[in-house]
């Protein structure tokens, strides 16, 4: 069985590593010159749909690789008040609507640095991940589809897998019933150094998961800590690891985020620098007591980016004999519960095991698909709407549509 991944992000290489590590036939293809061409973030929460995830597709030495470079941070979704006291310490499961892994014990909770974690999810998949190939269309004729791409290229498989992201290219052939929506929020991303962070931010804000400050206009400055247990770049000298991953240095990830009233012209954001948004961030909160809102002047400069959060509206995905979706190409959410990645990567693991299934003889690929996308359909919009519903109580992030 021949498997196309369309998109090279967490949730498409996670899938490519079960794969592989289970002896399948598996491409992947990204429109992207190299893995490092766009700043997509910095900080990812991984709760146990994650972790798990993550364990069932990895070898023992890049597993063991990924617990060495990720944080141990308290789990705890901390609340401040806007001149950064405490105001309530909530357990993050309660919090991220997990409870559900407390009852199982399963219940665990990691910080990682996103570049890190996409480069060990690389490792071992060189000579399968093929860049430069922006997907173009599909043809899908009896057992086989073949992917297009626009310089050329082509691919031919038994399965094609969007895993291409919120403007997923795969989705608007697979399911063109999919509407996605503006939330209504936008966010500026940065970052300070730790020993910046300790300096300007309280004490809680470099131990738990995550940290957020809110005033009665739903402007919010949020921060999560990095501290590698082991440098990235030694990590794998610890290991015998051939791979060397990138140098990073522990850092806190910052959000300053609200309604996009607030933040003026798309268009002119994105255009701005990073030394343009991060003034814009302080000025944001110059309503802020004492020296709050000059907490974002201390971060790093360079590190600012602009984004509007979009979030995806449930509905009833239709059958595919040998097309499907997963992670942000099917469920996009805003990221008001920290659990985008999570998602993401339990569908990577659930379609993977339904794709054994059919390797080993135990349900056709119809059937498997079929079971694949209820399941995730039915957690990964409900993800969505809980976010959607957290997301409007802390950012006044528009609603769903009320008749879904």
């Amino acid at each position: 069985m021949t498997v196309i991944i369309i998109g090279a992000g967490i949730g498409g290489l996670c899938l490519a590593q079960f794969l592989k590590k289970n002896g399948v036939n598996v491409q992947v293809f990204e429109r992207d010159a190299s893995p490092w061409d766009r700043k997509q973030g910095y900080r990812l929460h991984l709760d146990a749909d994650g972790i798990d995830s993550i364990r069932e597709s990895l070898s023992d030495n890049l597993f063991q690789l990924f617990e060495l470079t990720s944080t141990h941070a308290l789990p705890y979704t901390t609340i401040l008040n806007t001149d950064l006291t405490l105001k309530r310490r909530i357990p993050i499961d309660e919090y991220s609507k997990t409870k559900h892994h407390i009852e199982n014990g399963v219940a665990k909770h990691l910080n990682v640095n996103r570049a890190t974690l996409r480069e060990i999810l690389l490792m071992g998949l060189e000579d399968i991940c093929h860049y430069g190939a922006k997907f173009r269309h599909y043809e899908s004729e009896g057992n086989t589809v073949t992917a297009y791409f626009e310089d050329g290229r082509f691919a031919k498989g038994d399965l094609l897998i969007g895993a291409d992201g919120t403007s997923s290219v795969v989705r608007k052939q697979r399911a063109p019933e999919a509407q996605f929506m503006d939330s209504g929020a936008r966010a500026i991303y940065g970052k300070f150094r730790l020993e910046d962070a300790r300096r300007v931010l309280p004490q809680l804000c470099t131990a738990d998961v995550f940290t957020a400050a809110s005033d009665s206009r739903k402007l919010i400055l949020g921060v999560g800590p990095v501290i590698f247990p082991v440098r990235p770049d030694l990590a794998t000298q610890c290991l015998g690891i051939e791979n060397v991953l990138h140098e990073q240095h522990d850092y806190v990830g910052c959000i300053v985020s609200g309604r996009k009233e607030f933040f003026g012209s798309d268009i002119e954001n994105r255009n701005k620098t990073s030394d343009e948004l991060q003034q814009m961030a302080i000025d944001l909160l110059h309503q802020w007591p004492g020296d709050a809102h000059l907490a974002p002047a201390a971060a790093e400069k360079g590190s600012f980016f602009y984004i509007q959060m979009n979030s995806s509206i449930p509905f009833a995905l239709s059958s595919h004999p040998n097309v499907t979706l997963l992670g942000d190409a099917i469920h996009t959410m805003t990221p008001s519960l920290g659990r985008g990645a999570n998602v993401a990567l339990r569908d990577s693991i659930l379609l993977g095991k339904e794709v054994i299934n059919v390797v080993n003889g135990s349900k056709t690929l119809s059937e498997s698909l079929r079971d694949y996308e209820a399941e995730m359909t039915e957690y990964g919009f409900g993800v969505v709407r809980y976010s959607a519903e957290m997301g409007t109580r802390l950012l006044g992030q528009n609603a769903l549509p009320q008749f879904l």
